[in-house]
């Protein structure tokens, strides 16, 4: 059985490198007394203080972004379009506002679930192909903000496995950021070459 990430793993200061790291390891949710588990395919990152597209840009403490603050190894959801519960790594030292967001994942097991609760067939690519898709397929909501993500006594955790090698890694801009200034180009969105369940093709800046 694959082992449970460490909070080693998170609180590691490079997000971006977090944010590549994470594809291929499997997110595994216990949720309402149902498992479902799924390939991590696409991730995005952000960091404050600087990452004007981060929620924490210049350290912004609210009621919504004090999770981001925590100590890596934490869930910090939210909710998008006032529909969409996002689901986010939070990484690096208690007091730095680090996050990966996980935008798509390839379905593993629990596929019966995932149908019901998308009602659709696992065998399309949209059951967890962008990030409000995969939660709702998941069971993931904004009531799980804050938990750990360090044992599977948690309903949210994520497992090692091998990484993919940067040869099948691709970079581009983040989805959505057109008002982040210099930050919107900033190429913070990884994802698995070829893999059919990533979110968009989007614009490729380069091969890792």
């Amino acid at each position: 059985m694959p082992k449970v990430l460490p909070k080693s793993f998170y609180t590691r200061h490079d997000v971006v490198q977090i944010s590549k790291d994470l594809l291929g390891k499997i997110l595994v949710t216990n949720i309402e007394g149902k498992q479902t588990s799924g390939i991590i395919v696409e991730t995005e990152a952000y960091r404050a203080p600087d990452d004007k597209a981060c929620h924490a840009y210049g350290d912004k403490f609210t009621t919504r972004t004090k999770t981001m603050f925590e100590e890596g190894g934490v869930a910090y959801v939210y909710i998008c379009y006032g529909i969409h519960h996002l689901f986010n790594v939070v990484t690096a030292d208690k007091g730095l506002a680090h996050a990966v967001l996980i935008r798509a994942v390839q379905p593993t097991t629990g596929l019966v679930v995932m149908e019901n609760r998308r009602n659709m067939s696992s065998k399309q690519k949209e059951i967890c192909n962008g990030p409000g898709k995969f939660t709702r397929a998941m069971g993931i909501f904004k009531s799980h903000n804050g938990i750990s993500l360090l044992s599977r006594k948690s309903p949210i955790y994520i497992e090692d496995e091998d990484r993919i090698p940067e040869v099948n890694i691709l970079s581009g801009p983040r989805v959505g950021m057109s008002t982040a200034e210099e930050c919107s180009n900033w190429p913070w969105r990884f994802w698995i070459k070829n893999n059919r369940y990533t979110s968009k093709p989007g614009q490729v800046w380069y091969d890792l």
